[in-house]
């Protein structure tokens, strides 16, 4: 049992960009959520994305793919939910 705990705590993931698919309410658009200051550095000083007053970031979702390659080539990881 010992072994699956410690087993799961060098498998997490720490995700820099949550991606939340809004396709019920809002048709064709995904909301990416930063998760750590480097995230929303790179949302507010990297990319051209609009920031709502919560600190999310509409982004059309045949566009998420791109988000994550570009994200990923700055070394930083997307979850998307």
């Amino acid at each position: 049992m010992a072994f699956l705990v410690l087993l799961s705590n060098i498998m997490s993931v720490n995700f820099d960009f949550q991606i939340i698919d809004c396709s019920r309410d809002l048709q064709g658009i995904s909301l990416i959520v930063a998760r750590n200051e480097d995230a929303f550095s790179y949302l507010t000083d990297e990319t051209d994305l609009l920031l709502l007053e919560d600190g999310t970031a509409p982004l059309p979702t045949e566009h998420v793919g791109d988000f994550i390659s570009d994200a990923g080539w700055a070394h930083l990881c997307c979850e998307h939910a």
